[in-house]
């Protein structure tokens, strides 16, 4: 049987993965989004609410809180065990104890 180290400061995962998804996924989204709104103002007389932002935002954050419970339930041990034999764990499978 293998032991797979515990993997330390788990709260902390999940704050990070979730600051990571805004950091990357807001200005990725909300720029696409600017240009497809620029797009149809110029070629068409299509007027986006600015609510639409609001939503766009809104779906980042709960998908940003989505990654975060990922996150989480990978630090799960059983789950982690289960990463590090596909090379996905927390630790390398080198790290590894076994009996």
């Amino acid at each position: 049987m293998t032991t797979t180290p515990e993997i330390w400061f788990k709260t902390q995962r999940v704050l990070r993965t979730i600051a990571q998804a805004i950091i990357v996924l807001v200005p990725v989204v909300n720029g696409a989004a600017i240009a497809v709104v620029t797009y149809l103002n110029e070629q068409t007389d299509v007027i986006v609410p600015a609510w639409v932002f609001a939503v766009l935002n809104g779906a980042i954050a709960v998908t940003a809180v989505a990654m975060g419970l990922v996150a989480r339930v990978m630090a799960v041990p059983g789950v982690n065990d289960w990463l590090t034999k596909l090379g996905l764990g927390s630790v390398p499978k080198t790290a590894i104890e076994g009996d």
